[in-house]
Protein backbone atom coordinates (compact mmCIF):
# COMPACT_ATOMS: atom_id res chain seq x y z
CA UNK A 1 0.00 0.00 0.00
CA UNK A 2 1.50 3.45 -0.44
CA UNK A 3 1.16 6.37 1.14
CA UNK A 4 0.60 9.99 -0.50
CA UNK A 5 0.91 13.56 2.54
CA UNK A 6 -2.00 15.95 1.14
CA UNK A 7 0.13 18.84 -0.55
CA UNK A 8 -0.49 22.55 0.83
CA UNK A 9 -3.29 23.02 -2.39
CA UNK A 10 -4.94 19.48 -2.31
CA UNK A 11 -7.07 20.27 0.70
CA UNK A 12 -9.39 22.96 1.46
CA UNK A 13 -12.89 24.19 2.57
CA UNK A 14 -15.20 26.31 1.37
CA UNK A 15 -19.09 27.53 2.61
CA UNK A 16 -22.27 26.61 0.63
CA UNK A 17 -24.84 29.21 2.11
CA UNK A 18 -28.32 27.32 1.09
CA UNK A 19 -32.02 28.43 1.42
CA UNK A 20 -34.77 25.52 1.94
CA UNK A 21 -38.19 26.35 1.22
CA UNK A 22 -39.90 25.74 4.36
CA UNK A 23 -43.74 25.41 4.20
CA UNK A 24 -46.79 24.88 6.89
CA UNK A 25 -50.21 24.34 5.99
CA UNK A 26 -52.02 24.72 9.34
CA UNK A 27 -55.66 23.27 9.46
CA UNK A 28 -58.21 22.19 12.44
CA UNK A 29 -55.76 22.09 14.55
CA UNK A 30 -53.02 20.28 13.14
CA UNK A 31 -49.54 21.80 11.25
CA UNK A 32 -48.61 20.08 7.65
CA UNK A 33 -44.79 20.78 7.08
CA UNK A 34 -43.77 20.63 3.46
CA UNK A 35 -46.85 19.13 2.55
CA UNK A 36 -45.43 15.81 4.52
CA UNK A 37 -48.75 13.34 5.04
CA UNK A 38 -49.06 11.29 7.88
CA UNK A 39 -48.08 7.87 7.15
CA UNK A 40 -49.74 5.17 9.15
CA UNK A 41 -47.50 2.38 9.98
CA UNK A 42 -48.38 -1.51 10.85
CA UNK A 43 -47.95 -0.90 14.42
CA UNK A 44 -48.35 2.39 15.57
CA UNK A 45 -50.87 5.42 13.33
CA UNK A 46 -47.42 7.07 12.50
CA UNK A 47 -44.70 5.50 11.04
CA UNK A 48 -42.40 8.58 12.18
CA UNK A 49 -44.55 8.37 15.93
CA UNK A 50 -45.12 12.21 15.39
CA UNK A 51 -47.60 14.59 13.36
CA UNK A 52 -47.02 15.56 9.92
CA UNK A 53 -46.08 18.92 11.18
CA UNK A 54 -43.53 17.51 13.15
CA UNK A 55 -39.66 16.37 13.06
CA UNK A 56 -38.16 13.95 14.45
CA UNK A 57 -34.71 15.14 15.33
CA UNK A 58 -32.97 11.54 15.82
CA UNK A 59 -35.51 9.45 13.14
CA UNK A 60 -35.80 6.99 15.80
CA UNK A 61 -38.08 4.14 16.93
CA UNK A 62 -39.66 4.03 13.05
CA UNK A 63 -43.23 2.13 13.56
CA UNK A 64 -42.49 1.05 16.97
CA UNK A 65 -44.99 0.38 19.32
CA UNK A 66 -44.33 1.79 23.03
CA UNK A 67 -45.06 -1.66 24.92
CA UNK A 68 -43.27 -3.24 27.23
CA UNK A 69 -42.50 -6.75 26.32
CA UNK A 70 -41.36 -8.35 29.73
CA UNK A 71 -37.97 -9.05 28.54
CA UNK A 72 -34.70 -7.82 30.09
CA UNK A 73 -31.41 -6.63 27.92
CA UNK A 74 -28.50 -7.10 28.78
CA UNK A 75 -26.63 -7.76 32.34
CA UNK A 76 -27.76 -3.87 33.96
CA UNK A 77 -30.88 -5.56 33.27
CA UNK A 78 -32.74 -2.78 31.12
CA UNK A 79 -36.75 -2.81 30.51
CA UNK A 80 -37.43 -3.94 27.15
CA UNK A 81 -40.04 -1.56 26.26
CA UNK A 82 -40.82 -1.96 22.74
CA UNK A 83 -39.17 1.62 22.06
CA UNK A 84 -36.22 3.31 21.96
CA UNK A 85 -35.28 5.55 25.49
CA UNK A 86 -31.65 6.57 26.80
CA UNK A 87 -30.82 4.95 29.79
CA UNK A 88 -27.65 5.45 32.23
CA UNK A 89 -26.35 3.20 35.01
CA UNK A 90 -25.67 5.02 38.34
CA UNK A 91 -21.97 5.26 39.12
CA UNK A 92 -18.96 7.02 40.57
CA UNK A 93 -18.90 9.50 37.21
CA UNK A 94 -21.75 11.05 38.99
CA UNK A 95 -23.23 11.29 35.48
CA UNK A 96 -26.94 11.93 34.98
CA UNK A 97 -29.79 13.26 33.06
CA UNK A 98 -30.29 16.58 33.04
CA UNK A 99 -33.99 16.50 33.03
CA UNK A 100 -33.65 14.64 36.26
CA UNK A 101 -33.13 16.47 39.59
CA UNK A 102 -30.49 16.11 41.98
CA UNK A 103 -32.85 14.58 44.64
CA UNK A 104 -34.10 11.86 42.39
CA UNK A 105 -30.22 10.88 41.37
CA UNK A 106 -29.25 10.71 44.83
CA UNK A 107 -32.22 8.05 45.74
CA UNK A 108 -30.37 5.75 43.58
CA UNK A 109 -27.91 2.93 44.80
CA UNK A 110 -25.00 2.43 42.80
CA UNK A 111 -26.03 0.27 39.58
CA UNK A 112 -29.61 1.56 39.29
CA UNK A 113 -30.62 2.44 35.75
CA UNK A 114 -31.93 6.00 35.19
CA UNK A 115 -34.08 6.23 32.06
CA UNK A 116 -34.75 9.79 30.17
CA UNK A 117 -37.50 10.50 28.16
CA UNK A 118 -39.02 8.16 25.43
CA UNK A 119 -37.98 8.92 21.57
CA UNK A 120 -38.65 10.50 18.92
CA UNK A 121 -38.13 13.96 20.30
CA UNK A 122 -40.21 16.52 18.13
CA UNK A 123 -39.94 20.05 17.00
CA UNK A 124 -42.80 22.15 15.50
CA UNK A 125 -44.39 25.24 15.57
CA UNK A 126 -46.40 27.00 18.01
CA UNK A 127 -48.40 29.73 18.34
CA UNK A 128 -49.84 31.79 21.18
CA UNK A 129 -52.47 34.54 21.41
CA UNK A 130 -52.37 37.28 23.90
CA UNK A 131 -55.79 39.59 24.14
CA UNK A 132 -55.10 42.89 25.27
CA UNK A 133 -56.52 42.12 28.47
CA UNK A 134 -54.50 38.98 28.92
CA UNK A 135 -51.63 39.75 32.00
CA UNK A 136 -47.88 39.72 29.86
CA UNK A 137 -46.34 39.11 33.89
CA UNK A 138 -47.03 38.91 37.32
CA UNK A 139 -45.48 40.17 39.83
CA UNK A 140 -43.89 37.81 42.54
CA UNK A 141 -46.07 38.11 45.78
CA UNK A 142 -44.03 38.07 49.17
CA UNK A 143 -45.63 38.49 52.88
CA UNK A 144 -43.72 39.40 55.77
CA UNK A 145 -44.08 37.20 59.20
CA UNK A 146 -42.42 37.18 62.29
CA UNK A 147 -39.95 34.31 61.31
CA UNK A 148 -39.04 36.15 58.07
CA UNK A 149 -40.54 36.89 54.56
CA UNK A 150 -42.84 34.11 53.18
CA UNK A 151 -43.13 33.88 49.34
CA UNK A 152 -46.46 32.95 48.10
CA UNK A 153 -45.89 33.43 44.82
CA UNK A 154 -42.76 33.40 42.67
CA UNK A 155 -44.63 35.62 40.08
CA UNK A 156 -44.50 34.64 36.02
CA UNK A 157 -43.71 36.14 32.64
CA UNK A 158 -45.04 35.50 29.34
CA UNK A 159 -42.97 34.72 25.95
CA UNK A 160 -43.90 38.05 24.52
CA UNK A 161 -42.90 39.83 27.42
CA UNK A 162 -39.72 37.65 27.04
CA UNK A 163 -38.89 39.06 23.78
CA UNK A 164 -38.87 42.23 24.83
CA UNK A 165 -35.40 43.47 24.89
CA UNK A 166 -34.99 40.94 21.64
CA UNK A 167 -37.91 43.07 19.93
CA UNK A 168 -36.31 46.86 20.96
CA UNK A 169 -32.74 45.44 19.98
CA UNK A 170 -34.33 46.26 16.41
CA UNK A 171 -35.76 49.79 16.65
CA UNK A 172 -32.65 50.59 14.10
CA UNK A 173 -33.44 48.71 11.51
CA UNK A 174 -38.00 50.19 12.20
CA UNK A 175 -39.68 52.23 14.51
CA UNK A 176 -42.31 49.37 14.27
CA UNK A 177 -39.47 47.34 16.37
CA UNK A 178 -40.56 49.38 19.92
CA UNK A 179 -42.01 47.29 22.41
CA UNK A 180 -43.43 49.91 23.87
CA UNK A 181 -44.07 53.59 21.89
CA UNK A 182 -45.12 56.74 23.19
CA UNK A 183 -48.15 59.48 22.20
CA UNK A 184 -44.35 61.47 20.74
CA UNK A 185 -43.85 58.70 18.31
CA UNK A 186 -43.39 60.15 14.76
CA UNK A 187 -44.54 56.80 12.80
CA UNK A 188 -48.66 56.70 12.19
CA UNK A 189 -49.94 53.54 13.69
CA UNK A 190 -48.00 53.16 16.43
CA UNK A 191 -48.77 56.18 18.52
CA UNK A 192 -49.43 54.77 22.26
CA UNK A 193 -49.18 51.08 21.20
CA UNK A 194 -47.80 48.77 23.68
CA UNK A 195 -46.91 45.03 23.49
CA UNK A 196 -48.21 44.56 27.22
CA UNK A 197 -51.85 45.86 26.59
CA UNK A 198 -52.55 45.10 23.09
CA UNK A 199 -53.89 42.02 21.62
CA UNK A 200 -51.06 39.99 20.27
CA UNK A 201 -50.33 36.82 17.80
CA UNK A 202 -46.76 35.27 18.48
CA UNK A 203 -45.71 32.24 16.01
CA UNK A 204 -42.50 30.32 17.46
CA UNK A 205 -40.13 28.66 15.00
CA UNK A 206 -37.22 25.91 16.43
CA UNK A 207 -34.30 26.38 14.46
CA UNK A 208 -34.14 23.04 13.12
CA UNK A 209 -36.75 24.39 10.41
CA UNK A 210 -34.67 27.13 9.23
CA UNK A 211 -31.27 27.08 10.13
CA UNK A 212 -29.10 29.89 11.12
CA UNK A 213 -31.40 32.61 10.05
CA UNK A 214 -34.96 32.92 8.41
CA UNK A 215 -34.06 33.99 5.22
CA UNK A 216 -34.83 37.73 4.85
CA UNK A 217 -38.00 38.30 1.89
CA UNK A 218 -39.01 35.31 1.98
CA UNK A 219 -42.15 35.36 4.96
CA UNK A 220 -45.31 34.87 3.15
CA UNK A 221 -48.54 34.39 5.29
CA UNK A 222 -51.60 33.82 3.99
CA UNK A 223 -54.83 33.87 5.83
CA UNK A 224 -57.88 31.43 4.02
CA UNK A 225 -61.73 31.60 5.08
CA UNK A 226 -63.64 28.66 3.96
CA UNK A 227 -60.98 28.16 1.28
CA UNK A 228 -60.84 31.50 0.03
CA UNK A 229 -58.00 33.83 0.36
CA UNK A 230 -58.89 36.87 2.43
CA UNK A 231 -55.37 38.41 3.22
CA UNK A 232 -51.51 38.26 2.59
CA UNK A 233 -48.98 39.72 4.58
CA UNK A 234 -45.29 39.62 3.32
CA UNK A 235 -42.22 41.05 4.41
CA UNK A 236 -41.13 42.69 1.27
CA UNK A 237 -39.41 45.64 2.21
CA UNK A 238 -36.64 42.87 4.36
CA UNK A 239 -36.24 44.73 7.16
CA UNK A 240 -39.00 42.45 9.06
CA UNK A 241 -41.81 44.63 8.68
CA UNK A 242 -44.59 42.16 7.47
CA UNK A 243 -46.71 44.60 5.38
CA UNK A 244 -50.45 43.84 4.43
CA UNK A 245 -50.68 42.85 0.47
CA UNK A 246 -53.84 41.68 -0.41
CA UNK A 247 -56.82 41.56 1.22
CA UNK A 248 -58.40 44.84 3.29
CA UNK A 249 -57.94 48.10 1.74
CA UNK A 250 -58.12 49.89 5.25
CA UNK A 251 -54.51 47.82 5.66
CA UNK A 252 -53.14 47.93 2.42
CA UNK A 253 -49.06 48.86 2.63
CA UNK A 254 -49.59 48.56 6.35
CA UNK A 255 -47.47 46.69 8.80
CA UNK A 256 -49.29 44.08 10.27
CA UNK A 257 -46.46 42.23 12.18
CA UNK A 258 -42.56 41.78 12.76
CA UNK A 259 -40.15 39.13 12.18
CA UNK A 260 -37.39 37.96 14.11
CA UNK A 261 -35.02 36.53 11.63
CA UNK A 262 -32.40 34.81 14.06
CA UNK A 263 -34.10 34.69 16.67
CA UNK A 264 -37.09 32.52 14.42
CA UNK A 265 -40.51 34.20 16.04
CA UNK A 266 -43.41 35.88 14.21
CA UNK A 267 -44.98 38.82 15.79
CA UNK A 268 -48.28 39.88 14.91
CA UNK A 269 -49.59 43.03 15.46
CA UNK A 270 -53.10 43.93 13.67
CA UNK A 271 -56.12 43.89 15.23
CA UNK A 272 -58.28 45.43 11.86
CA UNK A 273 -60.77 43.11 10.89
CA UNK A 274 -59.58 41.65 7.48
CA UNK A 275 -63.89 40.70 6.60
CA UNK A 276 -66.53 40.46 7.53
CA UNK A 277 -66.07 36.71 7.72
CA UNK A 278 -66.06 35.06 11.33
CA UNK A 279 -64.95 31.76 12.90
CA UNK A 280 -64.26 30.34 16.31
CA UNK A 281 -60.50 31.98 17.12
CA UNK A 282 -60.39 32.39 20.85
CA UNK A 283 -62.78 29.90 22.11
CA UNK A 284 -65.41 27.27 21.13
CA UNK A 285 -68.78 28.78 21.88
CA UNK A 286 -67.74 32.32 20.69
CA UNK A 287 -67.34 33.47 17.02
CA UNK A 288 -64.47 36.43 16.44
CA UNK A 289 -64.12 38.17 13.19
CA UNK A 290 -60.75 37.55 11.41
CA UNK A 291 -57.38 39.89 12.02
CA UNK A 292 -54.05 39.16 11.47
CA UNK A 293 -53.36 38.00 15.06
CA UNK A 294 -55.27 34.93 14.97
CA UNK A 295 -53.42 33.90 12.01
CA UNK A 296 -52.65 30.23 12.82
CA UNK A 297 -54.65 30.08 16.04
CA UNK A 298 -56.06 26.35 15.20
CA UNK A 299 -51.99 24.75 15.50
CA UNK A 300 -52.93 23.26 18.63
CA UNK A 301 -55.17 23.19 21.77
CA UNK A 302 -59.10 23.01 21.86
CA UNK A 303 -59.19 26.09 18.94
CA UNK A 304 -59.81 24.55 15.81
CA UNK A 305 -61.10 27.57 13.86
CA UNK A 306 -63.04 25.08 11.40
CA UNK A 307 -63.95 27.52 8.78
CA UNK A 308 -60.32 28.73 8.14
CA UNK A 309 -56.84 27.55 7.38
CA UNK A 310 -53.47 29.27 7.12
CA UNK A 311 -50.53 29.14 4.82
CA UNK A 312 -46.76 30.09 6.08
CA UNK A 313 -44.07 30.41 3.52
CA UNK A 314 -40.51 31.00 4.18
CA UNK A 315 -36.66 29.74 3.49
CA UNK A 316 -34.17 29.57 5.74
CA UNK A 317 -30.54 29.91 5.47
CA UNK A 318 -27.96 27.07 6.01
CA UNK A 319 -24.25 27.31 6.13
CA UNK A 320 -22.53 23.76 5.01
CA UNK A 321 -18.78 23.28 5.32
CA UNK A 322 -17.69 21.23 2.42
CA UNK A 323 -14.25 19.94 2.74
CA UNK A 324 -12.27 19.34 -0.82
CA UNK A 325 -9.33 17.11 -1.37
CA UNK A 326 -7.21 15.71 -4.27
CA UNK A 327 -5.53 12.43 -4.04
CA UNK A 328 -3.08 12.34 -6.70
CA UNK A 329 -2.48 8.95 -8.52
CA UNK A 330 1.18 10.28 -10.11
CA UNK A 331 3.10 8.13 -13.26
CA UNK A 332 5.02 4.95 -13.12
CA UNK A 333 3.63 4.45 -9.54
CA UNK A 334 0.60 2.24 -7.96
CA UNK A 335 1.46 -0.19 -10.48
CA UNK A 336 1.47 -3.13 -8.41
CA UNK A 337 -1.17 -5.25 -6.40
CA UNK A 338 -0.96 -8.18 -3.60
CA UNK A 339 -4.25 -9.01 -4.90
CA UNK A 340 -3.64 -12.45 -6.70
CA UNK A 341 -5.16 -12.07 -9.84
CA UNK A 342 -2.72 -9.78 -10.51
CA UNK A 343 -0.71 -12.66 -11.24
CA UNK A 344 -0.55 -15.00 -13.82
CA UNK A 345 -3.05 -17.60 -13.16
CA UNK A 346 -1.58 -21.13 -11.33
CA UNK A 347 2.10 -19.33 -10.65
CA UNK A 348 3.44 -20.79 -7.16
CA UNK A 349 4.10 -17.65 -4.77
CA UNK A 350 5.39 -19.33 -1.95
CA UNK A 351 8.74 -21.96 -2.28
CA UNK A 352 8.72 -23.03 1.33
CA UNK A 353 7.57 -21.83 5.25
CA UNK A 354 8.26 -23.10 8.31
CA UNK A 355 8.28 -22.07 12.51
CA UNK A 356 11.06 -19.20 11.35
CA UNK A 357 10.15 -17.66 8.27
CA UNK A 358 8.79 -18.10 4.41
CA UNK A 359 10.62 -18.17 1.16
CA UNK A 360 8.24 -16.23 -1.77
CA UNK A 361 9.43 -17.13 -5.42
CA UNK A 362 11.43 -14.32 -7.50
CA UNK A 363 10.35 -15.39 -10.59
CA UNK A 364 6.20 -15.27 -10.24
CA UNK A 365 4.86 -13.78 -13.55
CA UNK A 366 2.67 -11.10 -13.68
CA UNK A 367 -0.32 -11.35 -15.82
CA UNK A 368 -0.14 -9.55 -19.12
CA UNK A 369 -3.59 -7.80 -19.68
CA UNK A 370 -2.88 -5.89 -22.93
CA UNK A 371 -5.94 -6.18 -25.19
CA UNK A 372 -5.91 -8.75 -27.61
CA UNK A 373 -8.18 -11.29 -29.96
CA UNK A 374 -6.42 -14.46 -29.04
CA UNK A 375 -6.39 -16.02 -25.74
CA UNK A 376 -2.40 -15.28 -25.11
CA UNK A 377 -1.71 -12.23 -26.31
CA UNK A 378 2.00 -11.99 -27.01
CA UNK A 379 1.80 -8.34 -27.22
CA UNK A 380 4.42 -5.65 -25.49
CA UNK A 381 4.15 -6.51 -21.02
CA UNK A 382 2.22 -3.43 -19.79
CA UNK A 383 1.90 -3.38 -15.82
CA UNK A 384 -1.43 -2.58 -15.10
CA UNK A 385 -3.96 -1.82 -12.18
CA UNK A 386 -7.17 -0.53 -11.66
CA UNK A 387 -8.04 2.00 -8.39
CA UNK A 388 -11.44 1.09 -7.06
CA UNK A 389 -10.67 2.80 -3.71
CA UNK A 390 -8.74 5.94 -2.29
CA UNK A 391 -8.45 5.79 1.57
CA UNK A 392 -8.23 8.83 3.54
CA UNK A 393 -6.15 8.65 6.43
CA UNK A 394 -5.13 10.28 9.53
CA UNK A 395 -1.58 11.37 10.80
CA UNK A 396 -1.23 8.48 12.48
CA UNK A 397 -2.42 6.11 9.95
CA UNK A 398 -5.50 5.79 10.81
CA UNK A 399 -8.01 4.76 8.09
CA UNK A 400 -10.76 7.60 8.97
CA UNK A 401 -13.21 7.49 5.40
CA UNK A 402 -12.94 5.59 2.03
CA UNK A 403 -14.00 6.73 -1.38
CA UNK A 404 -15.12 4.23 -3.97
CA UNK A 405 -15.14 5.22 -7.30
CA UNK A 406 -18.74 4.15 -9.85
CA UNK A 407 -16.39 2.15 -11.67
CA UNK A 408 -12.47 0.90 -11.24
CA UNK A 409 -9.72 2.83 -13.36
CA UNK A 410 -7.60 1.52 -15.35
CA UNK A 411 -3.98 2.57 -14.13
CA UNK A 412 -0.75 2.08 -16.17
CA UNK A 413 2.80 3.51 -15.97
CA UNK A 414 2.21 6.42 -17.96
CA UNK A 415 -1.02 7.57 -16.70
CA UNK A 416 -1.55 10.13 -13.79
CA UNK A 417 -4.87 10.73 -12.23
CA UNK A 418 -6.06 13.21 -9.96
CA UNK A 419 -9.53 11.95 -7.83
CA UNK A 420 -11.25 14.79 -6.66
CA UNK A 421 -13.09 13.88 -3.37
CA UNK A 422 -15.96 16.24 -1.52
CA UNK A 423 -16.89 16.00 2.40
CA UNK A 424 -20.28 17.96 3.62
CA UNK A 425 -19.42 18.58 7.01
Amino acid sequence: MSFYKFKRNDVFTNTLKLYPEVKFVIYSGSAYYNNTPNISGSFTGSIGLTDPGNISLYELNVDRADARTGRIIGPDAIDDRGIIYPWIVKDGSRLNFRTSTAAAFAGKDPGDVITGSLYPYTASISKEFYSATDARFEQAVISPSATGPVITSNGSISNIRALKNTINYYRNISPHFEYSSSADSITAGIHNRSFDSSSVGLISIPSIFYGSQIKKGSVNLEFFHSGTLIARAQDIKRNGELIHTYGTGSLTDSVVGLVLYNEGFIVLTSSTDLSTNQDYYTSSVGLSTANWTYFGQSISGSITAPSSSFSMLMSGTTNTQVLTMFANAPKGELNHSNNPSFLTNGAETLISTGSFGYIESDTVVVKNIVSSSYPDPTGSFEKTTYISKVGIYDEERNLIGIAKVATPVKKTAERNFTFKIKLDI
